[in-house]
């Protein structure tokens, strides 16, 4: 029978009494009183039953009546304190001997402090006095075992921490071997097996992360459910935990987020990234097997793993790096020079076989002397000293230099290239083959200029005085003839002016900017002869070009198409020719042929067309070869300067047929502007 505290006392703090009662009507009048002072009773009239409830240690004071059957005081104590060695002991009753005479004997329970007497009969009990001495029992008995449960939990708590200590003393043993493991499979063995030997985690693995899956790479002696296989690289605490890098530990896998792994039923765990390479696990087949010690643990074993997986893949890379460097140094075209700093000079300890083939020294020559000292002509020793000194403040070198071989000296193109900390590779690529080139063709400039002057001046002054005689003449006399000679001094003019530009285009600057197709060619127009020619625009786009290039371009195309369909009072010209025979296209009052010119634009560029006579199909692939032509009045560059001009812009040219059954002329692979 159990009365429950009266209301508005606290379960949780009233004291739990167990009285063992000789009969109902005693019971319920303790019951009652001690109720009404907050003291939650419960009866029991049987010893055994009383005893149970004591095993259980559900009750905070156990009440009992000097006289119990045929039980004594002592003997109830005695029995109790089997179970129980510390639950206090009320003795309710006038006080006895243990051998039933009244007073005068020696109290049994004088050396135990947790029986406490009160000597009232029950009849005639103060319960004020009864609840008093119950609740000090129990205050002195909770406050005992608070003592001994804090001394419990220390006690626990240092053995941990002595565990932990041994454990990770245990583990600089490991990082020790880790560190001196020369292969990752040594590597994930060795974590593996510290796991389960120093840290208790009994069934534990790692896996090697691939480029879409995790690779097993090493589990405990304790093998999983079922045997481990590779996981995709998306798939549960695993690739969270390399995707993230945060570890974790799963108390109930019912419950994580990530469900129970594939191999095997297993409750709780713990999942720890080895950095970029893989995860460490652990599993239990019980809930809350692992605590946070557990897993701070296995993160410190693990970045012992993951610092050797990094050394491993750091020498490695060394290696692959360090044959690089060999095979660049032994089979390189280039000649290198493996130099280091001493004393402020740049001291040669190896050359490559390149060096030894162009520079002619054999390395047994060159090795321990200064660089300079070797391939420095005595006329530029300032000058590599300079160079020098900025190699060694760490600058980097790349110049054109003249260096002293065997063979004398050649033009070398000089680079510096740090390879350590006090190590230099010199490189030097042979240019004298280029630079003699270079020289050469400055040559060539130099003498295309004293041509081009030729052309410009000692040609054009007799030209220019003999236009002028031929003005004269023609004032005192009216020949036909001279009519001819004037077309003559006109051609020779035009060939002149055509010379010149085809010179100039190689050595004048290029340079790309937005132009306008439409005001190009009105502007070209008003410099070309045009008589009664017409031009018609038919596009407004704008494209890259070099604008003086382009007006070159559209100025040999028009005068071309005007020469060509204005033949009705003249020689058709060299260039006119390459057009192709004269036709009737239109004509003036006078008899004179018409020309219209069009310029309009393609997806990817623009065209030039007339409405002339056109090119034969025969002649389309020859006409832009300079000096063509199939007429009688000289040869004809015009169109090879329209290829030229093409041809520096990266545009390709081509030449066919207008709709009128004229000459049209494609350029296409033109970069337009939006």
């Amino acid at each position: 029978m159990t009365r429950s505290p009266s209301p508005g006392a606290s379960a949780g703090t009233a004291p739990s009494v167990l009285f063992v009662a000789p009969d109902r009507t005693r019971a319920d009048a303790v019951a009652a009183a001690l109720d009404r002072h907050d003291v939650s009773v419960t009866v029991e009239f049987d010893l055994g039953a009383a005893l149970a409830r004591i095993d259980d240690r559900t009750v905070d004071c156990l009440l009992v009546p000097r006289q119990f059957g045929e039980h004594t005081a002592a003997d109830v104590v005695a029995l109790v304190r089997d179970r129980h060695p510390d639950v206090p002991v009320v003795l309710l009753g006038p006080g006895q001997s243990d051998d039933g005479d009244e007073g005068g004997g020696t109290d049994p329970f004088a050396a135990d402090p947790t029986v406490h007497r009160v000597s009232d009969d029950v009849d005639s009990i103060s319960y004020d006095r009864l609840a008093d001495r119950v609740r000090a029992a129990v205050a002195r008995y909770r406050s005992s075992q608070a003592q001994r449960t804090e001394r419990d939990i220390v006690s626990r708590l240092e053995r941990r921490i002595q565990r932990t200590e041994r454990k990770i003393t245990s583990l600089h043993g490991v990082a020790m071997r880790l560190a001196s493991a020369s292969d990752a499979d040594d590597i994930y063995e060795e974590t593996v097996e510290a796991a389960e030997r120093i840290l208790n985690l009994d069934i534990c693995f790692a896996f090697e992360a691939e480029a879409d899956r995790f690779v097993p790479r090493a589990q405990s002696s304790t093998p999983t459910d079922r045997e481990l296989r590779p996981v995709p690289k998306d798939a549960g605490a695993m690739g969270e935990t390399f995707r993230t890098g945060e570890s974790h530990r799963a108390v109930d896998m019912e419950l994580h987020a990530f469900g129970r792994p594939e191999f095997g039923d297993y409750r709780s765990g713990l999942s720890v990234a080895i950095g970029s390479f893989g995860v460490f696990q652990a599993v239990s087949e019980q809930t809350g097997a692992f605590d946070e010690i557990d897993l701070e643990l296995a993160e410190l074993l693990v970045a012992h793993t993951n610092a050797a997986l990094q050394r491993l893949s750091f020498e490695r890379r060394l290696r692959v790096e360090r044959d690089q460097y060999a095979a660049l140094f032994e089979n390189s075209a280039d000649c290198i020079i493996d130099s280091e700093f001493v004393d402020g000079e740049s001291v040669i300890r190896a050359v490559n076989p390149a060096f030894e083939a162009t520079f002619g020294y054999d390395e047994s020559e060159v090795v321990g002397r200064a660089i300079d000292d070797v391939v420095a002509p005595d006329d530029r020793l300032d000058e590599a000293a300079k160079l020098t000194e900025m190699v060694r403040a760490g600058d980097f070198v790349q110049t054109e230099v003249r260096r002293r071989t065997a063979d004398g000296e050649k033009d070398f193109l000089l680079r510096s290239v740090p390879v350590g900390e006090n190590t230099i590779y010199a490189v030097y690529t042979d240019i004298t083959a280029r630079r003699d080139v270079e020289r050469e063709v400055e040559a060539q400039n130099r003498r295309l200029d004293e041509f081009t002057s030729v052309v410009s001046h000692d040609l054009r002054n007799p030209l220019s005085v003999a236009t002028g005689h031929l003005d004269l003449a023609r004032e005192a006399v009216d020949n036909d003839h001279l009519a001819a000679v004037a077309r003559a001094h006109d051609r020779m003019n035009a060939l002149t002016e055509e010379l010149l530009v085809l010179a100039r285009q190689g050595t004048d600057a290029f340079a790309t900017t937005p132009v306008s197709l439409a005001e190009t060619a009105e502007r070209c127009w008003e410099n070309v002869e045009t008589g009664d020619a017409t031009l018609v625009v038919a596009s407004d786009r704008t494209v890259a070009a070099d604008a003086g290039r382009l007006h070159q371009l559209f100025e040999n195309l028009m005068r071309n198409s005007v020469e060509h369909g204005s033949t009705g009072n003249r020689t058709v010209s060299g260039d006119a020719v390459e057009h192709g025979s004269p036709c009737d296209s239109g004509s003036d009052d006078s008899g004179q042929d018409r020309v219209t010119v069009t310029v309009g634009a393609l997806d990817d560029g623009f065209y030039v067309e007339d409405d002339g006579a056109g090119v034969p199909p025969e002649l389309r692939s020859r006409i832009f070869d300079s000096g063509f032509s199939t007429g009688t009045a000289g040869i004809g560059f015009g169109l090879t300067i329209i290829s030229n001009v093409a041809d520096a812009h990266g545009w390709t040219v081509s030449v066919g047929e207008s709709d009128a059954g004229g000459a049209r002329f494609e350029f296409t692979g033109v970069e337009t502007e939006s």
